[in-house]
C-alpha cells in the first residue's frame, strides 16, 4: 500500500468516535422485490464502523464469558476495523483481520506486537513511524 493510503487509513482510525453501549446494536435491512413483496432482515453485530459518520459502535465486552467471548469479540473487532480500513482493497481484509485479532488477544502489548510483526515479516517504515509519532507526541 502506498504511503499516502497508509497514512489516510491511520487518519481514518484517529478520526473515529467510539461509542460503547450496553444494548445490542441493531441494523435493519429491507429489500423491495419486483412482485411488490418486501424482504426484511435484522442483524445484531457486536461492532459496527459507520464510515460516513466516522463512528465505531461497540457493544460493551462481556469479560465474564471467558476465552470464547474474548475471541468472539476480538474477531468482530478485527473484522470491523479491517473492513473499515481496506474497503477499497478487499484482497487484504482477511490478512489484516487476523493480525488485528491476534493483537487484540495479546492486548496490543508492544513487545508481543513487535515479535508478531517480525514473525510475519512485517516492518514499520520510517515515514510511518514519523507519521505515528506526530499523531501521538510524547513528553520525552
Amino acid at each position: 500500500m502506498e504511503e499516502e493510503k497508509r497514512h489516510e487509513a491511520v487518519r481514518n482510525l484517529l478520526d473515529l468516535t467510539a461509542i460503547e453501549t450496553d444494548e445490542p446494536i441493531t441494523i435493519g435491512y429491507s429489500l423491495s422485490l419486483f412482485s411488490g413483496e418486501r424482504l426484511k432482515k435484522e442483524a445484531k453485530p457486536m461492532i459496527r464502523w459507520d464510515r460516513e459518520s466516522k463512528k465505531l459502535f461497540t457493544v460493551k465486552m462481556d469479560r465474564s464469558g471467558g476465552h470464547r467471548k474474548n475471541i468472539e469479540y476480538a474477531t468482530c473487532f478485527s473484522e470491523a476495523i479491517s473492513e473499515g480500513l481496506l474497503w477499497e482493497n478487499e484482497d487484504h481484509i482477511r490478512e489484516l483481520a487476523e493480525l488485528i485479532k491476534l493483537g487484540f488477544v495479546l492486548e496490543f502489548d508492544e513487545g508481543a506486537i513487535e515479535f508478531l510483526m517480525k514473525t510475519q515479516n512485517l516492518q514499520l517504515f520510517l515515514e510511518d513511524d514519523r507519521f505515528i509519532s506526530s499523531a501521538f507526541p510524547t513528553d520525552d
